[in-house]
């Protein structure tokens, strides 16, 4: 007698997996496609219970031979079109159905073993090759049953390759998972086999279902609840696919630039509605939750949108769409929020052809595009606007190689004393040229390497380099009393900067006075204790000190006179409005304040001889410029000194 106890199960997981099932979005790459496998999957247990139920419940003068039929008729066809559509599922979840599409051969090897199948069972309705029920109504297989077990197995060395091939694309535990369903109803095939009362079949598929709903899909890591779309973690994963696969995939960008003042405006609860509801309106642009595109939310206020269709015109309406319900205001109870946003669209691999070189895009494209809610198209950027583009997002790449091979220069310009009536001094200016971007501007590498921290490995050559030129100054009699170098926030915050300077001072045995170490504002404002101890330690070897861009932030006239500054060098966005009657005034009380407590003045990018009278008759002490001379390499600043002597 057949025991229907593991059907009854099988069939209660599923009923209560399903609830839970409809109540949770999935992904959208995969959902369609794992609700179509329940939905076989629970159709067919209830076909196997049903046909074993009839058989043994009915008294065999009251069974209906065709009903009987069509019940094993139901649970064969079912059954055997699990197989196909969980192959389905796999390109689904490893993110190659492009290939699937591509490959009219793949197609059809996929589709092949149920066709074999489906002969096999029409065949039956004729001959009873397959299976039959006898005189009294015995279920009995026929010599072509075996048939069935032969095309079913087709697709269990299809999958396994399958997997195999593209084992890349997925985690290590999403790999066993998936692989599961084969040795699990392997098992279940031998088991009902040498045991046949034993209906196991469906309740051991039933569980390696759940056990891949749990660990392949996982919704509450691929969603943002707060949002209504995928997340980041959905996002990254579903772009390291396509990298790995080579697959073409369109991407919209939509950064919220003012998201953090709307956050401290409108408070977590309302911020993250004004969220949700913009993620809802964005998926109406591209037709809805049906739309086959990717929605993710990235945090930061920022949303992408990923499509297959990589066609020039498929984001042309909908990012218009975007861009349009970025400028209006949303109306958020009784409040009118309006939005500051960058919307871009770019295509890989075309545009990045590596996915960490996307990632870092993703970062600081708003950087680069302009805002209020205009749309820029990378396709339509000039060949230099990409240059520069590409230049700038691999920046973080480029300052390691350069740091590996040593690629750094240092420049310096000449700076000339008004009182002495000759140059005196010199800034040290850092320069990289790559081999592929040419020079690239210091503004550029300094910031991302201070936000990398190969700042640091950056200052030390720095002020190796200047303290061997120093060196090499004395040696040669060239008259450059000092020379001066910035140092980065991170290099003032060290706790060891003083054993690091008389390091290179004592290695080029050069004098404590040949240096001037330069400290922005944001510097000396920042960490104050540690800024201000390692000055005083430094000052007490002779070390002097520049206040550097004097006039860019919060001067702190108390936090000047606390900390040992010899100069103070006016910045040259202050220098370039000198002939703005109120810019002159306040240049004038500055100056003449900053000489009453003892300073010296630099004011820096003097272009012109009108400026350079202006200043001199403000009384400051050091002009440097392109009225003198732009920053030199080191032999061409030589002989200016030496031709200037």
């Amino acid at each position: 007698m057949k025991i229907l106890y593991f059907d009854l199960c099988a069939i209660l997981i599923l009923f209560i997996l399903g609830i839970s099932m409809f109540r949770k979005n999935l992904g959208v790459k995969t959902n369609k496609k794992i609700f179509l496998l329940y939905l076989i999957l629970f159709i067919t247990t209830l076909f196997d219970f049903a046909a074993e139920a009839y058989d043994l419940w009915v008294p065999e003068d009251k069974i209906s031979p065709p009903l009987l039929y069509i019940l094993f008729y139901g649970y064969f066809l079912t059954r055997n079109l699990i197989p196909l559509v969980y192959q389905h599922y796999i390109c689904a979840v490893t993110d190659t159905d492009h290939i699937l599409k591509k490959k009219k051969w793949l197609r059809v090897l996929f589709v092949l073993p149920y066709v074999g199948i489906c002969f096999l069972l029409i065949i039956n309705l004729f001959s009873n090759k397959v299976f039959y029920f006898d005189e009294n109504m015995v279920y009995t297989r026929g010599p072509l049953f075996l048939g069935l077990y032969v095309f079913a197995s087709m697709y269990l060395y299809m999958g396994l390759i399958y997997l195999f091939v593209y084992r890349k694309v997925l985690t290590t535990e999403k790999l066993l998972a998936l692989m599961s369903m084969y040795p699990w109803n392997l098992a279940a095939i031998l088991i009902q086999a040498f045991a046949p009362e034993y209906m196991v079949e469906m309740f051991m598929n039933t569980i390696s279902f759940v056990l891949i709903v749990n660990i392949v899909q996982r919704p509450e890591e691929q969603m943002n609840p707060t949002v209504g779309i995928q997340n980041h973690i959905a996002y990254m994963s579903d772009m390291k696919k396509a990298f790995l696969l080579n697959k073409p995939v369109q991407i919209l960008l939509v950064k919220i630039l003012n998201h953090q003042a709307l956050l401290t405006i409108l408070g977590y609860d309302t911020f993250n509605s004004l969220l949700k509801e913009l993620a809802g309106k964005i998926q109406l642009c591209f037709g809805g939750k049906g739309s086959p595109c990717g929605f993710y939310y990235l945090e930061n206020g920022l949303l992408a949108v990923t499509s297959e269709n990589v066609s020039s015109s498929f984001f042309k309406i909908p990012a218009q769409k975007i861009s349009e319900m970025i400028t209006d205001s949303i109306q958020m109870g009784k409040l009118d929020v309006e939005l500051n946003g960058c919307i871009c669209v770019f295509n890989c691999p075309q545009d990045f052809d590596e996915y960490d070189k996307m990632l870092s895009f993703l970062n600081t494209f708003y950087t680069y595009f302009p805002a209020k809610g205009s749309v820029t198209y990378l396709e339509e950027l000039q060949e230099k606007q990409k240059s520069e583009l590409r230049m700038r997002n691999e920046i973080n790449g480029i300052v390691s190689k350069a740091i590996a091979e040593n690629r750094f220069e240092m420049y310096y310009q000449p700076i000339y004393s008004v009182r002495e009536k000759r140059f005196l001094s010199a800034e040290a200016l850092i320069r990289l040229y790559d081999e592929n971007y040419g020079f690239i501007s210091p503004e550029l590498f300094i910031k991302a390497a201070e936000k990398t921290g190969t700042i640091l490995q950056i200052g030390e050559f720095v002020l190796d380099s200047v303290c061997r030129f120093a060196a090499e100054c004395s040696r040669t009699g060239l008259p450059i009393d000092y020379i001066e170098l910035n140092l980065s926030m991170k290099q003032c915050m060290q706790n060891d900067l003083t054993e690091k300077v008389l390091y290179y001072i004592e290695k080029y045995n050069i004098k404590p006075e040949q240096l001037n170490l330069e400290v922005t504002e944001t510097a000396a404002n920042t960490a104050q204790d540690i800024v201000a101890a390692n000055m005083c330690e430094l000052s007490k070897h002779n070390i002097t000190f520049s206040l550097d861009d004097y006039g860019t932030g919060y001067s702190n006239f108390s936090r000047i006179t606390e900390l040992p500054f010899h100069i103070v060098k006016i910045d040259k966005s202050m220098a370039d409005k000198v002939f703005d009657k109120t810019m002159k005034t306040i240049l004038k009380y500055n100056i003449q304040l900053l000489k009453e407590i003892g300073m010296e003045i630099l004011v820096e990018g003097v272009e012109t001889e009108d400026m350079f009278k202006q200043f001199k008759e403000m009384g400051c002490d050091y002009i440097q410029g392109y009225y003198f001379s732009r920053p030199l390499p080191k032999n061409e600043f030589v002989e200016f000194i030496k031709s200037r002597q």
